[in-house]
Formats: structure tokens, sequence, C-alpha cells
């Protein structure tokens, strides 16, 4: 299933969308599969797969350290799309990768691979709203979803812009700062920034991404009005401690239990 029909679904149901992120990493492609269909099992709604940079911008202290061992390791494109004809069958997928990758490799010849490997996203956290409509054309040539990231302090017509361009979802930066990154600035209040994004594209699911690391976490994202979250380094952390899956399935089974709070925005209310 695509993974825009998968959220889609998801938000006509009523169910918390959870995506986790798994960075690619040679050294660890025969887990590969093992953890995909554990976080399938344990109610992951789709995958967001990670490819590898040298200047993960977007990414805190741990993530940026995973990158750079991916790299060191010799993970190369090759690896992204072995790991992605792996996944997408288990789990809808979306490939995260920097724009700087892309662009070397041809927006058109990546996308094609992408979705050849039956990727059915594409996140690109440095992206510029001015910068996307090269990459949405040649998403859209191949029937991939292309998300934009939306942070806080944007004004709200820009907030706007950012969702009518997206397609799959909205991915809404939860806080200043990177991933992981526990000095990142306190929390800020995301509930104009979810209704802002229904005023830009109603319909679409907007997840929170950035210091999701646990239920309670995750209740806090739904609490604002969003639909799910995308959680990335708790879930690099528990990969990262070796074959046993068993804590990284009671994770994500955790966030998956979040549910919304009643009193927090809905559509059309």
């Amino acid at each position: 299933m695509q993974l825009a029909r998968a959220f889609s679904d998801a938000l006509t149901d009523g169910e918390t969308i959870v995506v986790p992120y798994l960075l690619v990493d040679r050294r660890r492609r025969r887990r590969v599969r093992a953890i995909v269909r554990a976080m399938a099992e344990a109610g992951a709604t789709g995958l967001e797969l990670g490819f590898p940079f040298s200047e993960p911008i977007a990414d805190g202290p741990f993530l940026a350290a995973a990158h750079a061992r991916s790299l060191a390791g010799g993970t190369t494109w090759s690896d992204l799309l072995a790991d992605l004809e792996v996944a997408s069958p288990i789990l809808p997928t979306a490939v995260m990768s920097y724009a700087n990758p892309l662009a070397r490799r041809g927006l058109d010849v990546a996308l094609g691979e992408i979705a050849d490997g039956g990727g059915s996203g594409l996140i690109v956290p440095d992206l510029s709203l001015e910068e996307s409509p090269p990459f949405r054309a040649a998403a859209r040539r191949r029937g991939v979803s292309l998300t934009l990231l939306a942070a806080p302090g944007v004004a709200p017509g820009r907030i706007r812009r950012i969702a009518d361009a997206s397609e799959g979802f909205l991915y809404l930066v939860g806080r200043y700062g990177t991933t992981g990154d526990a000095s990142a600035s306190a929390r800020v209040d995301l509930k104009p920034l979810v209704r802002e994004a229904w005023a830009g594209h109603p319909g679409l699911p907007v997840l929170v991404g950035f210091g999701i690391r646990d239920r309670a976490g995750a209740e806090r994202a739904l609490a604002s009005g969003a639909d799910g979250v995308v959680v990335g380094t708790a879930i690099e952390q528990l990969v990262a401690r070796g074959p046993g899956l068993d804590r990284l399935a009671r994770f994500v089974r955790d966030v998956r239990g979040a549910r919304r709070a009643p009193d927090a925005p809905r559509r059309g209310a």
C-alpha cells in the first residue's frame, strides 16, 4: 500500500499514525527485514527510511553520529535501494534524503529508482518551499508523495503554502532545535500551526516530529490536533542496542497507544 493511502485510511479510522525512522547502514542490512517487520507488527503505520549524509543539519548529535558511521562503513545509494525493496512490502515507505544526494544523482533518476524500489514518499528536510517545484514535479511524474517540513516561528500564510504544496502528509517540526537534542528549547504551542496547516490543505494528515521520545510526547502532539508522530532518535537508539527487537516492538506499541485528548482541536470543529 502507498504511504498516502495508508495515512488517509488511518485518518478515516481515527487511528494514531506512527512512523518510525530507520537509517540505512549496510552493516546491518541482514537485520532490516526483522526490524521493519517487528515495527509493523507493533502497529507502525509507515516507515521513514533515511539515507545518510555528511552534513545532516536537521539531526541532533546521536543521529548525526549514526550518519557518519554509516558513511564510514561504505553505505551507498545502492544500499538504500536494497533496504527499500525489503522494507516497502512490509510497511509503506518514504525515503528521507537531504537535497544534495538527490540532486547529484539527478532528480528524475533518483525518484525513478525510489518508485521502482517500492518507495511511495519522499522527505527532504533541507528543502525550502521556494526550491521545491523541481522536486515536486519529479516526484509527481513517478507517483511519489513529496512531504515538506514546517517549523515553529514560520508565518501562518507560509505554513498554509507549505501544507498546500505537500502530499502524503505535512511534517510539522515540534520544537526549535534538532532531532533528539535534549538541550533544545522549550516546547512550542503547535495548535495554531496545525490549524494553519488544515487551512492550507484540508484533509492532509499532520505528523509531528523532532523530540518524540515516548508515549507522553506522542500524546502532547495529538493534543495539538496532529494526527500522529514521526519517531527518529528513540528508534535508532533502540536499534543500536543490538539484535534483540522486543524493546523496539514494545516502544512502537506504546507510542501507537497514544490517544487524543477530548479537548484536542479537530478538523471542522
